[in-house]
């Protein structure tokens, strides 16, 4: 686990977690296929793996949602607290991923766009 890597993961996962509206990506520097997002208590990841997931999820925890084998995998984190979610996001990074110890991590907070909001496109309304 680095202590690093976790300063650098946590806040932009304190905003996602007190503003659902924000989903927030996370790549291995230099690495664009180690990704992971998290939105609304849900992280999405890369699985490069064709095994099930369940060991990773009986050593990290979550809940799994649904994978596809050599792609990615969906899991519902029970935690709400930043820095436990970027904990589980760093060990993901080293165990299933295998990033090396000292990792840079890019950071990406996005809005997420939803349909039905109050909008001046007349299509959000389905007119």
């Amino acid at each position: 686990m680095s202590a690093d890597q976790i300063s650098e993961i946590a806040p932009a996962v304190r905003e996602a977690v007190e503003a659902p509206d924000f989903c927030v990506s996370f790549e291995v520097a230099g690495h664009t296929e180690k990704w992971a997002q998290f939105h609304d208590g849900t992280l999405n990841a890369a699985y490069p793996h064709a095994e099930h997931p369940s060991v990773v999820l009986a050593t990290l925890g979550g809940a799994l949602v649904e994978w596809a084998a050599g792609l990615s995998l969906t899991v519902a984190l029970p935690a709400d607290d930043g820095r436990t979610i970027a904990r589980w996001i760093d060990r993901y990074f080293e165990t299933v991923l295998g990033a090396p110890a000292d990792y840079g991590v890019d950071v990406r907070l996005e809005r997420v766009k939803t349909v039905g909001r109050a909008s001046n496109d007349s299509s959000a309304s389905g007119i």
